[in-house]
């Protein structure tokens, strides 16, 4: 403590008023007691102090010392009156405004970037000097001819470190202070429906790139951000859009496993068992996956009783019903039984056509004989294997077969189809010779 108009430095138990040094606490409150009466208020404080000090140096207290600070009741030593709530004013119209300007300055920077980024890369020539020039029409270049330095780095400029211009804003720049732009980045950027590149390329030059300078290729990558942003699909809709997906591809599966039964139940033999088996497993596989799909969004995390929770449980629902009434109640298959049976009855059928039409080509040659206008030539000595149709045949029969294995039965019906008019044309051709 020091005392005053002096500049020496008091150490020890002292006396507030007369500056003696006591030695000790006790000293101190039996000094002050005795001979300072009237300030009993200060004496209270420094009882109060002491005591405070003496259970923290002690640690007799330690829920007062550990658990919570130490509080002095300031208002009983130094009453106060409290005081009213003053005039205020919100600063919220205020914020608004500056924020708003400038994030239309940087909106508008951004934008006008924006532009001419969309006339460098739109019908930009290949070759080098055509392309220069129509970097120059699009963005006016800056002057160089007095600038030493390079405003970013503030090296000077030589014959190797050569000058050059930022293709957005025209502004001055080094080789080693440019950022170079990819060319298919750049036309994601300006048009976002046009395909994404899958693969950045692997070294961008100013070949296969813009040459940019720090702010514009930040301002030009913020936006990308932004897109990416915007585009971007949470785990939720990700989930939806595949199980949309499975559904797409399972409503045409059932309509084609409907006209494949169909045709087992009216005894062609355009598809076997076998393949509509295989259609069958793939129609349930789809199911199954929309299945686990739903479930995966009925139970993603929502708040309770909100309206995503209902919209998560909605789709569900929707999931659920068209498996049920779609993918699970397909048409029972025959059995091996059932389709010989079916087939051998068309086959009767079929031969039945045939024997009359045989005994009409019959009538007709009797009766062109009986007229004397037969002329008909004999071919039957004619090796069959040297008719293209039958060639011809063979080969769809192996594309049938191919088709077959890779379950593309779509394809499959159309080959039976052109088989069976081959088939027809040769049967034709056999009675026309042999009339």
């Amino acid at each position: 403590m020091a005392a005053a108009n002096e500049e020496e430095i008091l150490e020890g138990f002292l006396c507030p008023i007369c500056k003696a040094d006591l030695k000790s606490a006790t000293q101190l409150t039996n000094h002050f007691e005795s001979l300072h009466q009237e300030e009993q208020d200060v004496l209270r404080s420094l009882k109060d102090i002491f005591g405070i000090a003496k259970k923290i140096i002690l640690n007799t207290d330690e829920e007062e010392t550990l658990d919570r600070p130490v509080k002095f009741n300031t208002q009983e030593y130094y009453p106060y009156e409290e005081q009213s709530v003053g005039v205020s004013r919100s600063s919220t119209d205020y914020f608004k405004g500056v924020r708003s300007a400038r994030l239309e300055r940087y909106a508008t920077e951004t934008n006008k970037l924006l532009i001419r980024l969309d006339k460098l890369v739109s019908n930009m020539p290949t070759e080098p000097n055509l392309r220069k020039q129509h970097e120059q029409e699009v963005v006016p270049w800056l002057d160089g001819s007095s600038v030493k330095l390079c405003p970013n780095c503030a090296k000077p400029f030589n014959l190797t470190r050569r000058k050059h211009h930022c293709r957005l804003c025209g502004s001055l720049l080094c080789h080693d202070c440019s950022v170079f732009l990819d060319l298919n980045i750049a036309r994601a950027i300006v048009d976002p429906s046009a395909p994404q590149p899958t693969e950045p390329a692997p070294e961008v030059t100013e070949k296969n790139g813009l040459r940019l300078c720090e702010h514009c290729y930040k301002l030009v990558e913020l936006r990308k951000q932004v897109q990416e942003s915007r585009n971007a699909k949470t785990p939720l809709m990700t989930a939806y859009d595949q199980m949309r997906s499975l559904m797409d591809q399972a409503s045409p599966a059932v309509a084609m496993y409907e006209k494949m039964c169909q045709s087992l139940f009216e005894g062609e033999t355009t598809y076997t068992l076998s393949d509509v088996n295989a259609m069958r497993g793939r129609v349930g596989r789809l199911a199954e996956g929309i299945d686990l799909l739903s479930k995966q969004i009925a139970a993603a995390p929502a708040p309770p009783a909100a309206r995503q929770l209902r919209l998560q449980n909605s789709i569900r629902q929707a999931a659920a019903h068209y498996i049920k009434e779609e993918l699970l109640s397909l048409r029972k298959l025959p059995t091996e039984a059932q389709i010989e049976e079916i087939r051998q009855q068309r086959y009767q059928r079929a031969q039945r056509q045939v024997q009359l039409e045989r005994e009409r080509m019959e009538k007709q040659i009797e009766r062109r004989e009986e007229a004397g206008t037969s002329s008909r030539v004999d071919n039957s000595h004619e090796e069959d294997d040297d008719n293209p149709l039958l060639e011809q045949m063979n080969i769809i029969r192996g594309y049938i077969k191919d088709a077959r294995k890779e379950l593309r039965f779509e394809e499959v019906a159309i080959l039976e189809e052109n088989l069976k008019e081959l088939k027809k044309e040769y049967q034709f051709q056999k009675l026309s010779n042999k009339s």
